[in-house]
């Protein structure tokens, strides 16, 4: 144990004092301490929102930890080996901060060469990216820097893979028909609408998802607070947990279920309402709650979003929900009744 620690602590240089971590794919994203987070957990940001000091990659369709060598690549820092494929971790010499535009815009060229020529996950192909933990999982170190102007030799990624993996996808929603894409994270604060931007972002992500049969709750997980990150002012891990939760319902329980039913025959769905139909109201009080919570939460959204006054009374009415049910829900997501003119508050 004392040799493990030790070798934490060589590493701390490494990362930044707090990291976006979890324990397993299906504890959720905490903010951690970084020898808390490189002693106890399996999954970690390398990067901040305000340096870049590690330049990633995933290889999932081979475990060749040497395919560096054939494109004259500098040698990694470290190699991770997992059950699918590689990972790859470039440690700079300089990092890079990621406030000074040309700088970051180098280093994503750079990132773009890297996973073009590698063929690696384009999924993964950015920054703030969770990659697994160096000193949890079975990982050659070299403890070797590089220069990004090592990989200036590059070839650069045709147009058509660019916009492959970059496609411009328009929704219509609450910021005037701008893409989701589009929305500036990183100029938003408390205030700015920062919960309905995640929304949209999150929703249409994993809508495409589960229209190609490839959605899971981990992965949306993993985006919803990669993407608080990014946000000048991130929001409380809560506020993220339940935006995440209610897509997932939505995804599990509205729209899974569409999907099914637009697969059925006009004979099936006929016996499907004839069963539906016999249970008559009695429909688990589970679901009730899920759906009321589900209907609560898009109201609080909207009203946080225009600073409206929140009332037990009032979202209670326009979610169409118990009394009760709204009081103890608030409460469950960490808000406290400020009294008078002020409402509930976090």
């Amino acid at each position: 144990m004392e040799l493990y620690q030790e070798k934490v602590r060589k590493f701390l240089k490494y990362f930044p004092k707090e990291l976006l971590a979890s324990k397993n794919k299906t504890d959720g994203y905490r903010l951690t301490p970084r020898y808390q987070a490189l002693r106890d957990c399996d999954y970690i940001r390398y990067n901040s929102d305000q340096r870049i000091n590690i330049i990633a990659v995933d290889i999932d369709h081979h475990q060749d930890g040497g395919i560096w060598m054939d494109y004259d690549m500098p040698q990694p820092t470290w190699t991770i080996f997992t059950d699918r494929g590689v990972q790859f971790m470039w440690v700079l010499e300089k990092p890079i901060l990621a406030e000074i535009r040309k700088h970051r815009e180098y280093a994503k060229d750079i990132l773009k060469k890297i996973v073009y020529t590698l063929e690696a996950d384009t999924s993964a192909m950015s920054f703030n990216r969770v990659f697994r933990n160096p000193l949890r999982h079975e990982t050659h170190f070299s403890h070797s820097r590089v220069s990004l102007k090592n990989f200036d030799r590059l070839k650069s990624p045709p147009r058509e893979w660019l916009e492959k993996v970059d496609p411009k996808k328009a929704y219509k929603n609450l910021f005037g028909g701008k893409t989701p894409g589009s929305i500036a994270f990183e100029s938003m604060k408390q205030g700015d609408g920062r919960n309905v931007a995640l929304f949209d972002r999150l929703r249409y992500w994993a809508y495409a998802e589960a229209r190609s049969g490839t959605y899971e709750e981990f992965q949306l997980a993993q985006q919803g607070f990669t993407l608080n990150q990014k946000f000048q002012e991130p929001m409380h891990y809560k506020e993220v947990d339940r935006i995440i939760a209610s897509i997932d319902w939505f995804i599990e329980n509205k729209y899974n279920k569409g999907g099914y039913m637009a697969k059925t025959t006009p004979e099936e769905r006929k016996e499907i309402a004839k069963k539906n139909g016999k249970r008559g109201g009695a429909v688990s009080a589970k679901v009730q709650k899920a759906e009321a919570r589900g209907r609560i939460l898009s109201v609080l959204n909207r009203w946080e979003l225009f600073e409206k006054k929140i009332t037990i009374s009032g979202i209670a009415k326009e979610a169409k929900a118990h009394k009760n049910t709204v009081s103890d829900y608030l409460k469950e997501l960490g808000y406290k009744n400020q009294g008078g003119s002020i409402g509930w508050k976090k």
